[in-house]
Formats: structure tokens, sequence, C-alpha cells
């Protein structure tokens, strides 16, 4: 897997799931720090916290914890590659989503759930600079505006471009 390397900001960043069994965690809900915030309103997902409107930056090894609002009147999903063979928690009410090389949740309307996972670091198993995420019901064909880019800084390395 191909990262860029070099300094970011410390962007502690959201909360992805499991593929292989996400684990729901609904009473007694953790607090942890969110670092990035996905809105979903009129079938368009709205990065209001995070790194572009466009899509989500993580750092390699960091806990990333990602709140998920549906504000729309129908259920989205928020279901990425990245998440396949990953291990991920789920916080609040949502549903284990899996789809051909993809996972995650889906969130009805009006809920709220946060996604917590480790983001990997360039391994056999995820060999992307970036990786995608999507509404599994909104944002499969392309123009459609449930989609989104997540990136995945490393930042082991050395430092300067020589």
């Amino acid at each position: 897997m191909r990262y860029i390397v070099g300094s970011a900001a410390a962007v502690t960043v959201f909360a992805l799931a499991t593929v292989a069994g996400a684990q729901l965690v609904q009473k007694g809900i953790e607090v942890r720090p969110v670092n990035a915030e996905v809105v979903m309103k009129d079938k368009a997902f709205h990065i209001t916290q995070g790194e572009s409107t466009k899509g989500i930056m993580l750092i390699a090894g960091s806990q990333a914890n990602i709140r998920l609002r549906n504000e729309d009147t129908v259920a989205h999903e928020f279901v990425s590659t990245l998440l396949y063979n990953l291990p991920f928690q789920v916080m609040g009410s949502g549903t284990f989503v899996k789809a051909p090389k993809a996972a995650g949740i889906r969130v009805d309307p009006g809920q709220t759930v946060v996604l917590s996972f480790e983001v990997p670091y360039d391994s056999k198993e995820f060999q992307d600079l970036y990786e995608v995420f999507f509404c599994n019901i909104h944002g499969t064909m392309h123009g459609d505006k449930m989609r989104g880019e997540i990136l995945v800084l490393d930042q082991r390395g050395e430092i300067g471009g020589g």
C-alpha cells in the first residue's frame, strides 16, 4: 500500500467498523473524541468535521472515530472498501452492512452512530493510497452525491524529500 509520507497536523480521526462482524455498543456508550463527522442529508454526504468537503484524512496507526448523522427522511449507509477486512466498533443504533469488497453501517433516519477502528498501515490487505466510501443505496452510480474518499497518511519514514 502506498501512503503519503510526511508531517501532517495531528489528525485524530474517526471511528470505523469491523467487516468480519462489527461490534455494536448500544448501552453505556463510551465517549471518544470524534475526529470526523459525516451528515447524511438530501441524499448527499456532508463532511462537517474532518479534512475536506470531498473526503476524510486518516493517519495510519491512529484510532479513527467517525460520527455518522442521518438527518434525512430515509435510511442511508456508510460503506467503505477500507472496512472490508478491518475490525470496527459501532457505538449507537445501526445495522451492519456487507457489500462486495466493502462493509459498513446502515443508519436509520434521525439516528447518530460512531464508527471506531484502528487505521491500518501498508500491508498485503491494504495497498491503496486512498479508499472510498459510499451509500450502498444512493451512491453506487457515477455522479451520485453519496460518495467520498478516505486518504490514509503514513507518518513513518524519512523527513524531507531528497
